[in-house]
């Protein structure tokens, strides 16, 4: 294969290197200024008590700091204490408005977001940071696991608050912001604090009537202090995860050319029991076999915080992150032997005069991520500040193991495939800075600007190794190689030109580089290579946004923004089979267009006394989505696509409350609800390519078009609701319920049958409770239950049943 250099090569380090060179004289000259010549800024955060004053720093939120025109909720550290069992980072938004996370369970790698106008399936329409670190990865869009974030990189107990910006309306963020940006700020101490959690769960699990229990236990422990200019927080967890079955083996039967050869092959079958008798999510009669991908995943969390205050109004902050997980999914044959009642785990079946393929296999995974982030920045409140942040992600380690013989075969040391992404891995950097001119006839001008990197790597081969087990390497049977790059540039005016009117105008430019790109695969036994052709994008993306507050009371807003999101490395280059009982295939597409979205919404607040409420009217206007379209083939296989998908339209109304003490001392309420009609418009192309193939045995309607069709993954309602109750200053209480409509997977929705294994997605309403009680001020308990009504739950994977929740904590 042949490597290329992108077109205009920047080195990151270097680049930031001269920033910060350029940047830290000018910032120290205004600090001295505001220091020596001018009465210091008030620091509004000082709270003064009886007996002692606590100053507690309070970092001011990206949208409050460079004014960004996006419609925000907010969650509180507070309020997650008292209202949400949170075991994961990710648990922390599940009540905010028009969000769903794809949690399956307890440690999931694959936890990706859906929006108001994006499902689970498209996670790169939505970028998610912590303290300016980027969570997000924009390797995949939730294909192959690559497209998760990186939730491990947080814990809930660090969070301090968490800001969800909705749609891509300001011109700080790239078109990945669709959906929308979710922003975690964590917490550095004041002085000393050290800290313990333990945790642990137990699931009662039902599905196809197999009662069984799995558990999972977290612990974790936090320290920090702060040294006159220096600051530290070390933060180290350990979690032992068992989840329910995240796949089931449900195959048609097998056909065959003559009714002679089906009478060989049902003499040859081994007659079992045991069999579920199933439809699959197209509506075609199949049999569930057994449960696979019974995941125990082992998980280690290290975590480095550094602050330093270089002058009162220059801070600089390095974090560290080391992540392990070893994970082992095993599967659960329903299958005995007619004859003997031994377990049938592989081969041939007979069941009702057909002949099934049992198909079961255990799957192994090692990772070691690393992940490396720094941010300096001023913040003088004065006329000029600026931010420089960069990030390193590198995947140290990461192998996926399986054998490609029988079960029987595979407990010894037998042969079979090494997946690695070992050496992937993505690198950001940005730089901004805001100008507050001050106030002159023309109004207030807040202007702010930056520069954006980044660069993502692909390196994926697979390997036919000797030993499944302990082979890392061997002759390769696939390989996916491939870079993509970005540089953006970006500038905003947020201007007060009336005392009740604010008009923020901003642009983007972005330029994408895709090259590098390899695939090679085995065709019979000769391995075939192709080197990709390079690809540039030059785009620019308009925003501006219109805010009038009438009233004390009321506010406003009309915005419009257009977004451009590029192809990510694995959607263009990555092509792989994985197994595991059900063998998943991923095939990109190097020709792959970038999504162009137009959206729009209008807004109104009310704020209240102790809350707000809010009304929003949505608009979405896609062409050349990107869809990674997942059929479930014959055997009980699925095989993914990477394809451009003509044009969606997308309308909605939002309606999110919340208040406090409502009606008596501390009982709080908070509330939203979503509709949305999604569509897809246009996609004469795929469609008539559906015609032409016509319909399969796995699915007869696979020939209907997809026009006229939901979006996948987006449910037309959503709902979530929050009653928290205060008795006493020591207990707080609360009652959370989730609600969603039925969902496709299909871009013609043609999967009716959504509680099976691969289909879209069940209707769901699901109730959680939450207990807190402070035993003294350093120890706290908790208890609760998530999903108390034992919902069943299916999206395209089943879900957690009726989990129970428990927490003691320690903080000094």
């Amino acid at each position: 294969m042949t490597h290329s250099k992108p077109p205009y090569p920047l080195n990151p380090r270097r680049a930031l290197i001269c920033l910060l060179i350029v940047a830290t004289p000018l910032a120290a000259a205004e600090t001295k200024q505001n220091v020596d010549g001018k009465k210091a800024p008030v620091d509004k955060s000082k709270a003064v008590m009886a007996d002692m004053t606590v100053t507690e720093k309070i970092a001011p939120t990206a949208k409050e700091r460079y004014k960004l025109p996006t419609t925000t909720e907010s969650v509180t550290r507070e309020k997650l204490d008292n209202t949400v069992n949170a075991m994961t980072a990710e648990d922390t938004i599940k009540y905010l408005p028009s969000i769903q996370v794809r949690k399956r369970y307890i440690g999931d790698t694959n936890a990706p977001v859906g929006w108001r106008t994006s499902g689970t399936g498209a996670s790169a329409r939505g970028l998610i940071y912590a303290d300016g670190i980027l969570l997000s990865s924009l390797l995949g869009n939730n294909n192959s696991n690559t497209g998760s974030p990186r939730w491990n990189m947080v814990s809930p107990s660090e969070i301090e608050r968490v800001d969800v910006m909705y749609g891509p309306f300001s011109a700080a963020y790239s078109g990945n912001s669709m959906g929308g940006v979710i922003d975690i700020t964590t917490r550095m101490p004041e002085k000393f604090e050290a800290g313990g959690d333990i945790k642990s769960t137990w699931q009662d699990y039902s599905f196809y009537g197999k009662k069984k229990t799995f558990d999972s236990q977290e612990y974790s422990f936090n320290v920090g202090d702060r040294y006159k200019d220096l600051s530290f927080r070390f933060d180290v967890s350990h979690l032992d995860s068992h989840s329910q079955p995240i796949t089931f083996v449900n195959p048609l039967a097998t056909t065959y050319a003559t009714a002679a050869a089906k009478t060989a092959a049902l003499a040859a079958a081994t007659p079992v029991t045991g069999a579920i008798a199933n439809t699959n999510p197209y509506g075609v009669n199949a049999l569930v076999l057994g449960e696979g991908t019974l995941n125990h995943t082992v998980q280690d969390n290290f975590k480095w915080k550094f602050g330093y205050d270089i002058t009162p109004t220059i801070h600089a902050a390095y974090t560290l992150g080391l992540w392990q997980n070893d994970n082992n999914a095993g599967f659960n044959s329903f299958l005995r032997n007619a004859n003997t009642g031994a377990i049938v785990d592989s081969g041939n079946v007979k069941v009702d005069g057909n002949v099934y393929a049992a198909s079961f296999a255990e799957t192994r995974a090692e990772q070691m991520h690393w992940s490396h982030g720094m941010n300096l920045k001023s913040d003088t409140g004065g006329v000029f500040d600026w931010d420089l942040a960069g990030s390193v992600v590198e995947y140290g380690t990461d192998l996926s193991r399986a054998s490609t013989q029988t079960p029987a075969q595979a407990a010894g040391n037998s042969v079979g495939r090494t997946t690695s992404l070992t050496g992937t891995g993505w690198h950001t950097a940005d730089a901004k800075g805001i100008w507050r001119p001050g106030v002159n006839l023309l109004g207030k001008h807040e202007v702010s600007f930056g520069f954006h990197h980044d660069l993502y790597n692909l390196d994926n081969p697979v390997y036919n190794v000797t030993n499944w087990q302990t082979s890392d390497t061997g002759s390769i049977f696939s390989n996916s190689q491939g870079k993509t790059q970005t540089e953006g540039y970006w500038l905003q005016d947020a201007w007060d030109f009336n005392k009740d009117w604010n008009l923020t105008l901003g642009g983007r430019v972005e330029n994408w580089h895709a090259y590098d790109g390899y695939n090679a695969t085995t065709v019979g036994s000769t391995l075939k290579s192709t080197n990709q052709p390079e690809r540039n994008e030059l785009e620019f993306s308009p925003k501006a946004k219109l805010t009038w507050k009438p009233l004390d009371r009321v506010q406003t807003g009309l915005a419009i923004g257009q977004a451009y999101r590029f192809p990510t490395v694995t959607e263009l280059f990555q092509s792989t089979t994985t197994t595991g009982g059900v063998v998943s295939s991923f095939f990109g597409n190097p020709n792959l267009k970038p999504e162009e979205a137009l959206s729009s919404e209008l807004s109104g607040e009310y704020f209240l006394d102790q809350g707000k409420l809010r009304l929003s009217l949505f608009q979405e206007r896609v062409k050349d989505a990107i869809f990674s379209q997942t059929n479930v083939l014959a055997g009980g296989t699925t095989a993914s696509y990477a394809q451009n998908v003509g044009e969606t339209q997308t309308y909605g109304v939002e309606f999110a409350g919340e208040a406090s003490d409502v009606g008596i001392q501390g009982l709080d309420l908070s509330g939203n609800a979503t509709w949305a009609d999604s569509r897809i418009t246009q996609n004469g192309v795929i469609d008539a390519e559906a015609v032409a193939v016509g319909p399969t045995s796995t699915n007869p309607n696979a020939n209907q078009p997809s026009v006229g069709k939901r979006q996948p993954r987006v449910p037309e309602w959503r709902a979530s609701a929050t009653i928290g109750y205060r008795p006493t200053d020591k207990l707080t209480t609360s009652v959370s319920g989730r609600y969603s409509s039925p969902q496709f997977s299909q871009l013609n929705n043609s999967d009716i049958n959504a509680a099976t294994y691969g289909s879209g997605g069940t209707a769901y309403f699901i109730v959680d409770l939450h207990a807190k009680y402070q035993i003294t001020k350093q120890v706290s308990a908790s208890a609760g239950i998530d999903n108390v009504n034992n919902q069943e739950v299916w999206l395209f994977h089943p879900f957690p049943s009726r989990t129970y929740f428990a927490e003691l904590k320690y903080n000094y």
